[in-house]
């Protein structure tokens, strides 16, 4: 598994069910490393591959609701089909970004980890 290191200079970063401060480092799954490596507030410090021979694709984002177009009634609901945890997370750092509703975060949160648990 990559892993990962939160770059910034402050605040806390959640996605994919981890919970990054400046300066932590986690193992995750290689496209959520391939995902944080977009963002300038992370970079790949160690990319063992463990899917060698395997092709990856990119997520598909067209499968990514748009929170701010939804109640957080209709987002669980459209959550629940969803089991790529790159567009959970994508969900997730748009209402972030979006709304910021502490109950829609929530429910983002809680879909990631049953995926995870999967």
């Amino acid at each position: 598994m990559p892993r990962v290191q939160y770059t910034a200079d402050g605040g806390t970063y959640r996605v994919g069910g981890y919970g990054f401060d400046p300066g932590d480092e986690h193992d995750v799954e290689g496209d959520l490393a391939d995902y944080l490596a977009d963002h300038e507030d992370f970079e790949v410090v160690d990319s063992r591959d463990d899917s060698v021979g395997q092709e990856d694709e990119p997520p598909d984002d067209s499968l990514a609701p748009d929170p701010s177009d939804h109640s957080v009634a209709d987002l669980r609901d459209e959550l629940a089909d969803i089991g790529d945890i790159d567009v959970l997370a994508a969900v997730y750092d748009a209402e972030e970004a979006g709304k910021n509703r502490e109950t829609a975060l929530e429910a983002i949160q809680g879909r990631i980890n049953a995926v995870q648990e999967d």
